[in-house]
């Protein structure tokens, strides 16, 4: 077995299974066409969300406790989503997010995580919003597409940034 001198930072894995719940998320809410009839499978969400979990705790190994966290969050969050939550779980996610931007900000992480986490709690604030029992409305897939395509496009962004090792800026 060969033993690696550098220990990989797992971010870059995170950030594209970020991308990857967030893309289908994005085209379902802006497309929402039932004739269509391709969703994201409660299966879906589930996997990633529990492969996002095992992220964390790559970070966690990593000695990254600022990704340990937030991948920890956005993997159960994820994992939630499939196994059916409801509108105050996603609002309750959406405040731990909030206050996850604030630690971002405070320890100085690069702008484009802080802008992630913003779009991540905007997905949970709408989707738990749009629930007919809290506001309901037929604009909410429109938001909630919205702010779900810039997360794609941030996680994709950051992902290469990291992935490619500085030949991208990393803002």
């Amino acid at each position: 077995m060969v033993e690696c001198q550098k220990c990989l930072d797992p971010t870059s894995l995170g950030l594209f299974m970020v991308a990857v719940v967030s893309l289908p998320l994005a085209v379902l809410m802006l497309w929402n066409d039932p004739v269509l009839g391709v969703v994201p499978t409660a299966n879906f969400f589930k996997l990633l969300g529990i492969m996002i979990i095992g992220v964390a705790l790559l970070a966690y190994r990593s000695d990254s406790n600022f990704g340990f966290v937030v991948f920890a969050l956005v993997g159960a969050a994820v994992a939630m989503t499939g196994y059916g939550m409801g509108p105050l779980e996603n609002i309750t996610f959406a405040i731990v997010f909030i206050l996850a931007i604030i630690w971002s900000l405070l320890a100085k992480t690069p702008k484009v995580l802080s802008l992630i986490l913003v779009t991540t709690a905007l997905i949970f604030l709408t989707v738990g919003l749009s629930d007919p029992s809290i506001i309901g409305g037929d604009y909410w897939h429109w938001i909630i597409g919205i702010v779900a395509l810039f997360n794609f496009l941030f996680n994709i962004y950051l992902a290469y940034a990291l992935a490619l090792e500085n030949k991208l800026p990393i803002v």
